[in-house]
């Protein structure tokens, strides 16, 4: 069904059949699922046009969902086959599917999600019912897909995550793990930490359920799965963290002191208290230190070249950090310079960032270090300042300034260093597909404003305008 503009009265046969019937009802919560208003709406017409055509018809929903028919040979059709994202429903829709009948293996998952339309990425409870979080549309997924069990918790099944990132914040390296259906079980005698492509009982790594293919389909287009790999059964995503790295992009219209910033960022290097620089949760928080191993400001070249940092030279660097081994040869990144380059008239502005490397983080501290930053590559405080507020003797209490916004902040990495995450050459054909489409969508419309900020500031109408 690809659109809401056929009338019902034509496809609904006034001979349909209770299988029909069923095949209408199965659309309805599909529809409903997956929030597609356009097919929701034709599929609900279809509904009471066959409700008008049987008016004695029960329509309580069918018992068995199309996903768990079985074949004409008798057998239950195979699920794994990356077919699971199109056909399964939320809630109890795996009523017909015996879990107990397959076996299970600790995993854990490498997330990423663009969390601008979500209220942050930790599910917020049965008391926030109707609250859009990235965990609860992960949930979803697993039961859609019968990765686990349709009345699944946390507990049992062994769920955990890495990290809590706010409303509003992204993540391209989210990593959660959970007990999930496999094909491979894990025998007594498997090293986890260890495994190789071939396991001593011969069956191959390969024959495992493909799990971001299987679950890309069944998860919204702003979140993706971009690995797996098998952990211990004691495996925690969030106490197992070697570091985590964040980044808070910015757009660089020049003028900034970047020496000045990069000033500053150094001495937030080492460990601290850092309630000044952070929102306070006497609640629940009652030790303010915390670690910081890198703190910088990566900006564009000072020589009025164009940095290419990254995989479209936006400056993001895509490599690189106190963790990481670097970008690609030739990639460069700039973190000295007196002053950032001032854009020449009618020329967008590049993207930079700032990132913070640390074990741990309090609540809101990277927005918060930002906001600080940016205060001393504008001129209005000097690199000092940083000291001063880390000196609680002399700044008791936290100064009244503005945090930063949330959208610009992304968790960059988590990183285990025992953990190599896989990714199988269909998935990824998936990925590099579907982020080249998502990709192409902002980058023209960021194109629309750039074109118009760079007629708006060459000056207007002249005579070599193009």
């Amino acid at each position: 069904v690809g659109g809401a503009c056929i009338d019902a009265r034509f496809v609904v046969s006034s001979e349909m059949s209770d299988d029909e019937r069923r095949l209408i009802d199965e659309l309805v919560s599909v529809a409903s699922t997956r929030g597609d208003d356009a097919r929701e709406a034709l599929a609900r017409r279809l509904r009471a046009a066959a409700d008008a055509l049987h008016p004695g018809a029960s329509s309580s929903p069918p018992q068995v969902a199309l996903g768990h028919a079985r074949t004409a040979r008798g057998r239950r059709r195979n699920d794994d086959d990356g077919n699971d994202g199109n056909d399964g429903n939320d809630g109890n829709e795996n009523s017909g599917f015996d879990f107990a009948a397959y076996p299970s293996r600790h995993v854990a998952l490498h997330v990423m999600y663009a969390g601008w339309d979500y209220r942050g990425f930790a599910s917020q409870g049965a008391e926030r019912v109707g609250v859009r979080t990235v965990e609860e549309a992960l949930f979803r997924a697993l039961k859609r897909v019968r990765l686990i069990a349709p009345d699944a918790t946390w507990k049992t099944c062994d769920y955990t995550r890495c990290g809590r990132t706010d409303a509003g914040v992204s993540a391209s390296g989210q990593v959660v793990s959970a007990r999930l259906r496999c094909r491979v079980p894990r025998d007594d005698d498997d090293d986890d930490d260890d495994l190789d492509d071939v396991e001593e009982t011969g069956r191959r790594v390969g024959v495992e359920i493909d799990y971001p293919a299987v679950l890309n389909r069944a998860l919204p287009r702003d979140i993706r799965i971009l690995g797996w790999t098998y952990v211990p059964p004691a495996f925690s995503a969030r106490f197992d963290c070697d570091y985590r790295h964040y980044k808070y992009f910015f757009t660089d219209w020049g003028g900034l002191d970047v020496r000045a910033m990069n000033e500053a960022a150094s001495m937030f290097v080492g460990e601290h208290d850092l309630r000044n620089f952070c929102k306070m949760d006497a609640r629940n928080v009652h030790n303010y230190r915390r670690r910081i191993d890198s703190c910088r400001v990566v900006v564009n070249g000072p020589d009025g070249g164009f940095v290419r940092v990254g995989a479209m030279g936006l400056g993001g660097g895509g490599g690189g950090g106190a963790h990481e081994g670097g970008g690609k040869e030739g990639d460069e990144e700039k973190t000295g310079g007196a002053r950032s380059r001032r854009n020449a008239a009618g020329e967008p502005p590049g993207v930079a960032h700032i990132e913070v490397v640390g074990t741990a983080f309090l609540w809101h501290q990277v927005r918060c270090i930002a906001s600080v930053l940016f205060l001393v590559g504008l001129g209005r405080e000097p690199p000092g300042v940083v000291r001063h507020m880390l000196d609680l003797a002399r700044c008791p209490r936290k100064p009244q300034y503005e945090m930063a916004p949330e959208e610009p902040l992304l968790l960059w990495r988590c990183g285990f260093a025992k953990l190599s995450f896989r990714l199988s050459d269909a998935a990824r054909s998936q990925l590099e597909l579907h982020v080249a489409q998502c990709t192409h969508g902002h980058v023209v419309r960021a194109g629309v404003w750039a074109e118009t900020f760079a007629h708006v500031r060459a000056g207007g109408y002249g005579g070599d305008d193009d």
